[in-house]
């Protein structure tokens, strides 16, 4: 591996010379300058991140925890952020956690560390909120996406309103006719509560067969459509924690011959890019994941190099949208 001291020594200066000049310093004349810059390049030399970190106390990484790497989502999400930071020409670790508060609280003890000089939290979990709480009031600049921690305001929220998603999507089938409507997701979120104070409005009975507990991702939307078959009174609508268990579940349905949307209204929540290709085409409420990235990457940037952040932008709250697609209809 090339070293500073091969381009010093090809240069015919110092090693501190050349540590100089590749910083662009105005301590080094001019044709020295572009001299051992124009060594570098032909050496190809790279320079020692963890050396350079050391030196100007900040490593120009961003550490971004998700739940899950594979999910669309969280995809779209990280390539707004990472956009954003290229402006800063800032880079970005990608951590998945699969849910796993283990594997969360991994990346906070690395990020403790001194590897990032802030970090993007958008987990569901809130198992290590306390331990986050501390990374942010001891060590570096934390930003929550779609996640709510007890820190007395220490951490700013970027998220969406999940709650008037589940209750809008809900409103929709009561809409087309349905009384009968399954829930598949976890009970212990913004979604499932918007669901129930729709069903509780429109005075529709939540029916426990009907609840599937838990279930957040495509295999469990399988998983779910094996249940779903085995019922012997159906729901005619089913509402799904997000677009990946939706699509799972309509592929399992089709598969045992029920056609949707007229045996079945599938709805999901997250509107990824792949639910208006697939057959049929999804109804979902539209969530802002490119603005919201955009906005958790500008905050986090204005904390890490010590701005104010305005007050309003310690708790956004982004309004969702009903998308309506083929997956939903008219109960008959």
């Amino acid at each position: 591996m090339v070293t500073l001291r091969d381009v010093a020594k090809e240069a015919g200066v110092s090693a501190a010379t050349a540590s100089l000049a590749l910083n662009n310093s105005d301590k080094v004349n001019i044709d020295t300058l572009k001299k051992v810059q124009k060594i570098a390049r032909e050496l190809n030399y790279i320079p020692d991140a963890r050396a350079k970190a050391l030196t100007k106390k900040s490593t120009k990484i961003i550490g971004l925890v998700v739940p899950e790497i594979n999910n669309p989502f969280f995809a779209d999400l990280a390539q707004a952020i990472k956009m954003k930071l290229n402006e800063s020409d800032y880079s970005i670790i990608l951590c998945g956690t699969q849910n796993d508060p283990k594997e969360e609280k991994k990346y906070i003890d690395m990020f403790r560390s001194g590897m990032v000089d802030g970090a993007i939290f958008t987990c569901l979990t809130e198992v290590n909120n306390s331990f986050i709480t501390e990374l942010a009031s001891n060590h570096i600049p934390v930003v929550y996406i779609d996640r709510i921690g007890d820190d007395g305001g220490i951490i700013p929220i970027v998220k969406s309103n999940l709650k008037d998603g589940g209750y809008q999507i809900t409103r929709h089938l009561i809409k087309l006719g349905h009384k009968k409507i399954a829930y598949i997701g976890r009970k212990d979120e913004e979604r499932y509560a918007g669901f129930k104070d729709a069903m509780l409005e429109f005075g529709c009975e939540i029916n426990k067969d009907y609840i599937f507990d838990k279930y957040h991702a495509f295999e469990s939307g399988v998983k779910a459509g094996f249940m779903l078959n085995n019922l012997e009174d159906k729901p005619t609508g089913i509402i799904c924690f997000n677009d990946e268990t939706a699509i799972g579940l309509m592929q399992t349905l089709i598969k045992f011959d029920f056609n949707i949307p007229k045996d079945f209204s599938v709805c999901g929540i997250d509107n990824i890019d792949v639910a208006k290709y697939y057959s049929p085409s999804l109804t979902t409420i539209d969530i802002p994941k490119k603005k919201m990235g955009k906005k958790a990457a500008e905050i986090l940037l204005k904390l890490i190099a010590g701005k104010e952040v305005e007050k309003e932008d310690y708790f956004i709250n982004y309004q969702v949208k009903l998308i309506e697609r083929d997956s939903s209809s008219k109960l008959e």
